[in-house]
């Protein structure tokens, strides 16, 4: 009874042991290979498994040379070791490479977009600011020009104000001139009278 006791608790050991040891793997790339039904090609066929096919690894024998797994359709059965590998085949990693490089390309065709639109919106700004400078270049010129005339219309407002005013003087004086003359030859005149 122990020895059965034993043998029972050494064959669930291995259970578990070959279940939690279970990790995915691939059988490898450029191969074709047969699933037998035990450790060694004697056994018998129960299919085959293409090259690059997702796998799961239960357990490996204990000559290491053949590889417990169970495939893509729940078969379970073994295979040669060499032939199984715990790397993505090269089928997997080109079509993630090709949905990356498909995913790449779209993001460079977009990116080809908005910098074509970028570069027509840079040139309609560029064509708006020389065109504002040149407005601006005018604006300038326009603003220099009525500054030379209004320091022109100032000058000669001020040469008719100091005309003015010296004529006025002159008329002022000129006058004055004259009633004094006008009013002393009336005292000349009355004292000889």
């Amino acid at each position: 009874m122990p020895n059965l006791y034993r043998l029972l608790l050494v064959s669930l050991f291995s259970v578990f042991s070959a279940i939690s040891a279970a990790q995915t793997g691939f059988v490898s790339d450029d191969v074709y290979t047969y699933l037998h039904t035990g450790p060694s090609a004697k056994f018998r066929i129960l299919g085959s498994i293409k090259a690059g096919a997702p796998i799961t690894i239960l357990e490996k024998s204990e000559d290491n040379k053949y590889t417990k797994i169970s495939d893509t359709k729940g078969r379970e059965g073994w295979v040669m070791t060499a032939f199984v590998s715990t790397q993505e085949s090269l089928k997997q990693k080109y079509a993630a490479l090709q949905v990356t490089l498909d995913n790449q390309k779209a993001s460079n065709e977009d990116l080809t977009r908005e910098t074509s639109t970028i570069k027509q919106q840079t040139s309609q700004l560029q064509q708006e600011i020389q065109s504002l400078t040149t407005e601006l270049a005018k604006a300038k010129e326009d603003v220099i020009n009525v500054q030379a005339q209004l320091t022109g219309e100032d000058q000669q407002i001020k040469i008719q104000w100091f005309t003015r005013g010296g004529l006025l003087v002159l008329f002022s004086f000129l006058i004055g001139v004259i009633v004094t003359s006008l009013f002393s030859k009336k005292k000349t005149k009355s004292n000889w009278a």
